[in-house]
């Protein structure tokens, strides 16, 4: 092999081998927690969750005990004490998509580490401002979330 053919094949092995490793760096992987969704408008946020529903099986889970609605937006929450409580999703901080921690009954952002109580009031910073909290009327096995 001539020299000016090995640079012209190692450059195009190499060309092939940035574009693979951009390409996948940038893709995402499956992620059990949906990114920051809209933050709802006030006064848009109406929609209703059947708690019997398979797709809502985890809002019942003891160990896991939320669901999000209202394209991830809102996250619903069942609270130590049986009843549900509906909030605005992003983190007052940075906007990162919060999770409920049954455990501790409280809301965490995975990205700084605040934390909200089930009232929307930060716990902990970063985050200082409260997440939104949103009128949740329960009729029988319906949970009617608006705002």
């Amino acid at each position: 092999m001539k020299r000016n053919e090995f640079l012209q094949l190692f450059g195009f092995g190499a060309t092939l081998l940035v574009s693979g490793c951009l390409g996948s760096c940038g893709s995402k992987t499956d992620n059990p927690q949906p990114g920051p969704g809209p933050t709802p408008t006030p006064g848009t946020v109406d929609f209703t969750i059947d708690v019997t529903a398979p797709a809502n099986a985890r809002l019942n889970d003891p160990a896991f005990g939320y669901v999000y609605g209202a394209d991830n937006g809102v996250i619903v929450a069942k609270t130590a004490t049986g009843s549900y409580v509906a909030l605005a999703a992003a983190c007052t901080h940075q906007g990162t998509t919060v999770s409920f921690q049954p455990a501790v009954n409280n809301f965490f952002c995975p990205n700084h580490g605040s934390r909200f109580s089930t009232s929307g009031t930060a716990l902990n910073g970063p985050a200082s401002t409260p997440l939104k909290v949103y009128t949740l009327v329960q009729t029988g096995n319906m949970l009617r979330i608006t705002g």
